[in-house]
């Protein structure tokens, strides 16, 4: 029986529904030696203290986004989250994304997270961003 409370996959599934939690909530999940990768932002990032930082980072960033998710599955040792996040940009930016601070974004983002022996090993995060058009 898969069990949530003792199913890494399954209890990473429902900590999703909470994405300003994630970092903390699923931080036990990531694995010491966890590949984190965001190809369109340039961005490999490798190990646990490293990676959660990252998602810190992320989860800030995003923080007042309107998310709307497209598909959320598991698969075996994998899940998939597929979601359109619609934000302004900081006034930092974003590293990796030629932004410019105050920009309407969409994020299209699928994530890819691999599970081995109960956790994350991998996550790739397949992004698209789009600069909206502003009435005005």
């Amino acid at each position: 029986m898969n069990d949530a409370a003792t199913d890494p996959v399954s209890l990473a599934l429902q900590l999703l529904d909470r994405p300003a939690e994630w970092p903390q909530a699923a931080a036990a999940l990531y694995g010491a030696a966890v590949s984190w990768r965001a190809p369109a932002r340039g961005l490999l990032i490798e190990g646990r203290e490293a990676v959660l930082a990252q998602l810190h980072e992320d989860a800030r960033r995003f923080a007042d986004a309107e998310q709307v998710v497209l598909r959320r599955v598991a698969a075996g040792e994998r899940l998939i989250d597929e979601s359109v996040l619609s934000f302004v940009c900081p006034r930092e930016g974003i590293a990796g994304v030629p932004l410019i601070a105050g920009d309407h974004i969409e994020l299209k983002r699928t994530r890819l997270l691999r599970f081995a022996n109960g956790s994350i090993v991998d996550e790739l995060n397949l992004e698209t961003w789009t600069v909206l058009q502003c009435p005005g």
